[in-house]
Formats: C-alpha cells, structure tokens, sequence
C-alpha cells in the first residue's frame, strides 16, 4: 500500500479508538478498545500503541512510517504535547503524551483536545462542510467545543480555546468543578439534565420519573414529549441555555455554522427544534447574520477524523481543511 495514510486516535474515559484515513479523509480501517484509566497513564498509552500496530496489521503496512493524531481531554499544551490535567484520566497531570507515544510507535505524534479534534473532523467531513467558518458545542457528561475560523482551528494564546461548556450562563448559578459557578454545561449537558431532575424529584416535586429504572437525559426528554412537567420544565431549561450559549457565539466569532454534537443528540429533531426556537427568540433583529444550526453527522469518528487530519496537517503532509477539496466525500 503505497498510499500516505494518517492515523487517528480517540482517547475517551470509558473507550478509545483509532482509524486509518486515506488521502481523501475517507476513514479505511477502525478498531477500538477499553481505556481501562484506572490502570493509569502509561497502561493507558500501551494500549493506544497496540490500537496502532492493530491498524497496520490489517492494513498489511507494518513499516508503514505513517503519522499518528491523537484526541485526549484536556486542558493539554498542543505545542509540547502534555496533558496538563485531566479529571477523568487517573494520574494524567502533566502527562507527555506526545513524547510518550511516540517513543512507543517510532513516530511522529500530533496531541489534540478531543472536542477540538471532533470539531476539525466534523467540519471537514461533517455537518460543517464549506462552512468556512464552524463551532461545534460536544454535549455528553460535559460540554466540550471547538471553534474553527477561516479554516483554522483556534487554540488561543493558553491553547485552552473552545471550552464553550465553562461559558457563563448563570452568574452565582450552580456550581461547577471547574471552580466557577454557572457553568453551561451545570445546565445543558446530558448528566445536568439528569442530574436537575433527579434534585428535583429529591425535593418532592411530582413526575412520570419518580420510578424510572434508568433516568438519563433520553428519559427526560421522552418525558418532555409525553407531557411531564417537570421534565418539560428542566429540557426546555438545557434548550434555552444552549440558545444563548449560539447568541453569545454568534455575536463574538459569527459563525456561519454551529454543530450540536455529542450524545444529547440522539433526541433528533426535539433538540434541534428546541435550541433554534429559543435562539430566534433571543437573538437580535439588528442584522440578519445568524449561524445555521446542525446537528453533527459523523457521531464516533469525529474525534479520529479530526486527529487523524490534523496529524497531516501538522505532520508536514498536504492540509486537508475543507471538503469542498474532495466533492466527492
């Protein structure tokens, strides 16, 4: 195999996996595994060299010098490749990630913020193809985001850009782990909305879901469509937050495209529905320069995707930065 291909990798709390893109960004082999965290960093990057070699075998490209991008929760410093801290990775604090694997792979090796990564992969080859201009809101446990102008992936000056899930929507709102206090991911996230209904139901408010076997943000929202007002109440809630998260995003970096990402879009249409009324609602009437609002298309490999391309790009390959350079993905 001839082909220069690039390697992605998507390290989660729970899972990972990694995938093999050709030239055109089109994704050739998939594998993935446990992340087993607890058993700490370096077990954690063993893994991650073993998803590698898995790739090549099947590819039957073992001395293949291909690069590898990889995702990893932050905060990171992209110019060294060290996680500085992340909460749900046991022992990640200043963790050499790039140097690491490297070492492990005799490769080069591209660190990313994994809802960075999502986002390039999204926008690339996603729901934000020929935006030009995109920012992606990750909801699941947390919010995560990604904002990409002119092409371009922002970083900032710290590299800690995009972190969309710690903008302020509630001043002396909730508080948040991050050490602030109403956070929009204490209100819009898929284990904030479980997690209101569940205080609330321990305050002796009334609901379909006071015997739920499983309540999770899926629960409330088919309680939401079913009438129940108090998961009506705390649904519509996350929608009118993440509304106003896209107003503050509209009027700060106007984007031509935001992309709702994340488990919390498994409720289709009723997310999409909710947030756009709310946003009409909230957004002003000076200029018509709303963002078109969509839920993202490539669901778990966005975040290999987005490595794996921003591995090219980094690695000395030719960038790929937008699809209108392959009609045909």
């Amino acid at each position: 195999m001839t082909e220069q291909m690039t390697i992605g990798i998507d390290v989660g709390g729970t899972n990972m996996r990694a995938a093999l893109l050709d030239e055109r960004a089109a994704v050739r082999q998939r594998v993935s595994t446990e992340t087993l965290a607890a058993e700490g960093f370096d077990a954690v990057m063993q893994r991650c060299a073993g998803l590698v070699t898995a790739l090549l075998t099947n590819a039957n490209a073992t001395n293949a010098d291909w690069p590898i991008g990889i995702g990893v929760p932050g905060p990171l410093s992209h110019k060294t490749g060290v996680v500085l801290n992340a909460p749900n990775l046991p022992g990640w604090k200043n963790a050499p990630v790039r140097d690491r694997l490297a070492a492990l792979t005799e490769r080069i090796v591209v660190v990313e913020n994994d809802a960075n990564a999502a986002a390039y992969g999204e926008f690339v080859a996603g729901a934000g193809e020929k935006s030009g201009d995109m920012v992606m809101l990750t909801l699941g446990t947390g919010i995560g985001g990604g904002v990409i102008l002119n092409g371009e992936l922002i970083r900032g000056h710290f590299d800690n850009a995009g972190e969309i899930g710690h903008m302020v929507v509630e001043p002396a709102g909730r508080e948040c782990p991050c050490g602030q206090r109403g956070c929009l991911e204490r209100y819009a996230s898929a284990a904030a909305i479980a997690d209101r209904v569940r205080e609330a139901l321990a305050g002796g408010e009334q609901s379909s879901l006071s015997n739920a076997t499983e309540l999770d943000s899926g629960a409330v929202q088919a309680a939401a469509a079913a009438g129940d007002a108090l998961a009506s109440r705390i649904w519509s809630d996350a929608c009118r937050y993440l509304a106003i998260a896209c107003v503050n995003l509209q009027h700060i970096l106007n984007p031509r495209t935001v992309v709702l990402a994340g488990g919390l879009i498994n409720a289709g249409e009723a997310l999409l529905d909710g947030v756009a009324k709310e946003f009409r609602r909230l957004t002003w009437k000076m200029a018509d320069d709303a963002p078109a609002i969509r839920l993202a298309q490539l669901a778990g490999d966005a975040g290999v995707i987005g490595a794996a391309l921003l591995a090219r790009k980094f690695a000395g390959g030719t960038p790929v930065q937008s699809a209108q350079d392959f009609p045909s993905l």
